[in-house]
C-alpha cells in the first residue's frame, strides 16, 4: 500500500515545477516578445550600414585628397613622373569606386524580415541563456571536488528551500516591455495593422509621431476600458482586447504573452489588474484617464440619451 506524500513533500514538490517553469520560459528566450527582437535586427542592420557608410566616406576624402595634392604638383612642376602618375590613377580609381558605393548604399531602408531571422535570433538568445544556467551547477561541481561535500549539502538544502517557500504560488510569465532606447532607435519602424486595417476616427486621433496602427490600437483600448467601467469593472484584461480585435480581423499574428508589449509601444499603460477575480495583465481605468490627461471616450452607441422625452408643459397650465 502507497503512502501518500506529506504537504512538506507536496509543497517543495510543486515549488520546484514552478521554478523549472519559470527557468525553462526565461532559458528559451521567451521573456523576449517578437517585437523586440524584429527591432533588435533591424537595429543591427541600420548600425552596420551606417558603418558602412561611414568607412566609404573616409576612404573617398582620402582618395580624393591624394589625387587633388598630385595634380596640384603636376600644375606646379609641368608633369609627374611615372610612379607619381601611377599614384594619381590609383587616387582617381579609389575615389570613383569608393563614390559608387556610396551611391550604391543610399539611405538605410527598412525591409521586411523573414520570420526565420526572429527564430534564428531567439535561439541564439536561448543557447547563451542555456549557458549561464549551467554556471551554477558546475561552480557546485567544482566546490564539492576541490572543497568540501559540503558544497552540495548546502546548495541542495538551499534549493529545497526556494522550492518550499514558492510553494503552490506560479509565477507570472509575461514579456518584457521593449527598452526604451530601442524604441527610440528603431522609429521608423512600423509594426501592426496595414493601412487597409487602420480604419480610424478622424475625431478621436490626436496629432502626434505614433503610426496609423496606434492611434486605431489606442481608440479600441479606450472604448473598452470605459465600456468597463460602465458597467462597474475597474478595467479590461490584454487577453480580452486581444480576443476581440482577432474576431475583427486585427492582430491575428499576436499572441497573449506578446500583445502587451504591443500596447505599451502604443503608449497604453499595462499592469496586473483583477476582472471578475481573474488577475492578469490588463489595462485599468485609472491608469488610462492619467496616460490620456481625460478621462476615456465610451463609444457612440453606449453614451447615455440625456435628452428629455416627456413633452413640456404648456404655458399658463
Amino acid at each position: 500500500m502507497r503512502t501518500k506524500p506529506g504537504p512538506l513533500i507536496v509543497r517543495t514538490t510543486r515549488g520546484a515545477g514552478n521554478i523549472a517553469v519559470l527557468l525553462a520560459h526565461w532559458a528559451g528566450g521567451h521573456t523576449i516578445g517578437e517585437e523586440e527582437l524584429l527591432r533588435r535586427i533591424i537595429k543591427s542592420r541600420a548600425d552596420a550600414h551606417a558603418e558602412a557608410v561611414d568607412e566609404h566616406q573616409r576612404e573617398a576624402r582620402r582618395a580624393h585628397k591624394r589625387a587633388t595634392k598630385l595634380r596640384r604638383i603636376a600644375a606646379e612642376d609641368g608633369g609627374l613622373v611615372p610612379a607619381a602618375q601611377s599614384d594619381l590613377a590609383q587616387a582617381e580609381h579609389e575615389g570613383r569606386r569608393h563614390d559608387a558605393a556610396l551611391e550604391a548604399l543610399g539611405d538605410f531602408e527598412i525591409r521586411d524580415i523573414d520570420p526565420g531571422q526572429v527564430g534564428h535570433l531567439r535561439k541564439k538568445i536561448a543557447a547563451v541563456r542555456c549557458a549561464v544556467l549551467t554556471l551554477p551547477v558546475a561552480g557546485v561541481v567544482a566546490g564539492t571536488w576541490l572543497l568540501d561535500g559540503v558544497v552540495l549539502i548546502v546548495s541542495a538544502l538551499g534549493t529545497a528551500a526556494a522550492c518550499f517557500a514558492r510553494g503552490h504560488h506560479p509565477f507570472e510569465l509575461s514579456v518584457r516591455p521593449v527598452p526604451a532606447e530601442l524604441l527610440a532607435a528603431t522609429a521608423r519602424l512600423e509594426l501592426g495593422v496595414g493601412e487597409e486595417e487602420a480604419e480610424e476616427e478622424p475625431e478621436a486621433i490626436e496629432t502626434g509621431d505614433l503610426g496609423a496602427w496606434r492611434h486605431t490600437l489606442r481608440l479600441f483600448v479606450e472604448h473598452a476600458v470605459a465600456e468597463a467601467h460602465l458597467a462597474r469593472k475597474g478595467g479590461v484584461l490584454a487577453v480580452d482586447l486581444l480576443q476581440r480585435l482577432q474576431a475583427s480581423g486585427l492582430f491575428l499574428y499576436k499572441t497573449p504573452d506578446m500583445f502587451p508589449a504591443v500596447l505599451r509601444s502604443a503608449d497604453i499603460p499595462v499592469k496586473k489588474i483583477s476582472v471578475n477575480g481573474e488577475k492578469a495583465l490588463g489595462v485599468q481605468y485609472t491608469e488610462l484617464t492619467s496616460a490620456l490627461g481625460r478621462l476615456p471616450r465610451l463609444p457612440t452607441h453606449l453614451v447615455p440619451d440625456l435628452t428629455r422625452t416627456e413633452p413640456l408643459p404648456r404655458e399658463g397650465a
